[in-house]
């Protein structure tokens, strides 16, 4: 990539810092951050630091990358868009959809990191069912909210607090991103949202729902913050048989037998490679226009359902 560029981060906790460990790696990128110091990650970074949007204006960003809390995207954004500024979001998009209607004059410079879509495993995924469409397809995604950043204190966490954003459905809103791009809007919508376990939060744990495609397909959706075990796993019925998935790979199994086929690996490399071609795909964004992130359009498509399924409860 010949082409200078700035690249400014907004938010340095895990996912902020993931990205700057990625972008680091790209040539010609000068990268910057705005910061707060109100996270639990405070350390100084290894970058040039901001403290005020005015001085990240003057760094004059060519693409900025916000990872703070959902509830802050939005007012976040602006500024940097009203400068012309291309922008990477990280999923979901807004808070509520009234906000994110406040983007819709800025769409072309926009794009949501829903970075499942540059997994391997994912877009093995694409390819099956190009060729074998599934009728009945389910996501369980599960793990335990105290650990997911061992640093930090779970309670104070984003993912914990309702005013910012948090929630089951809306932090692991991957899985609704992955089934909408593959299948495009539902036709219904049914589900609930619920807090049922011991964690001190004020936002659901645990969120059930499942959508009907135009195509006819059933797709089922159970997330939850208090399984003990990691659980990232899926299955997919189609004419042929069984398709069954976790990050350990995918397995095939047809009618006539009842002996699963390994389909693919996936390798402890493949995280790395994920996150890595998403932001190659953003650079390209910068510089050319062309980008496999999610558009503005198809992230409002993703908060639409899950507002349906709060709703509903």
């Amino acid at each position: 990539m010949g082409q200078k560029m700035k690249i400014l981060l907004i938010g340095l906790g895990s996912i902020g810092r993931r990205h700057l460990k990625h972008l680091q790696s790209i040539e010609n990128v000068t990268l910057a951050a705005l910061r707060t110091n109100k996270g639990a990650r405070k350390e100084k970074s290894d970058i040039l630091e901001f403290f005020s949007v005015e001085d990240a204006l003057s760094f004059q960003p060519n693409g900025v990358i916000i990872s703070n809390p959902t509830a802050l995207h939005v007012q976040t954004a602006l500024p940097f868009l009203k400068a012309g500024v291309k922008v990477l979001i990280e999923k979901p998009i807004a808070d509520t959809l009234a906000e994110a209607t406040l983007l819709t004059a800025f769409s072309e410079q926009i794009r949501v990191a829903y970075c499942m879509r540059f997994s391997p495993l994912v877009v093995k995924l694409t390819e099956i069912f190009a060729n074998d469409p599934p009728f009945k397809i389910s996501f369980k995604r599960s793990y335990y909210l105290p650990k997911w950043h061992p640093y930090a204190d779970y309670t104070k966490e984003y993912t914990a607090i309702k005013a910012l954003g948090g929630g089951v459905i809306r932090t692991l809103s991957h899985e609704i991103d992955m089934a909408l791009h593959w299948f495009g809007e539902p036709q219904s919508i049914k589900g609930v949202t619920d807090r049922l376990s011991f964690l001190d939060i004020d936002t659901d744990d645990f969120a059930f729902f499942t959508i009907k495609t135009k195509s006819g397909a059933r797709v089922n959706f159970e997330l939850d913050f208090f399984s003990p075990i990691n659980r990232n796993e899926g299955e997919a019925f189609t004419s042929k048989g069984l398709y069954y998935w976790t990050m350990e790979g995918i397995w095939y199994t047809p009618y006539e037998s009842n002996k699963s086929e390994a389909l693919f690996k996936f390798t402890t490399d493949a995280i790395d490679e994920m996150y890595q071609a998403q932001l190659k795909d953003f650079a390209d964004f910068i510089l050319h226009g062309g980008s496999t992130n999610a558009t503005l359009k198809e992230a409002v498509g993703v908060l639409a359902l899950i507002q349906h399924v709060e709703q509903q409860s």
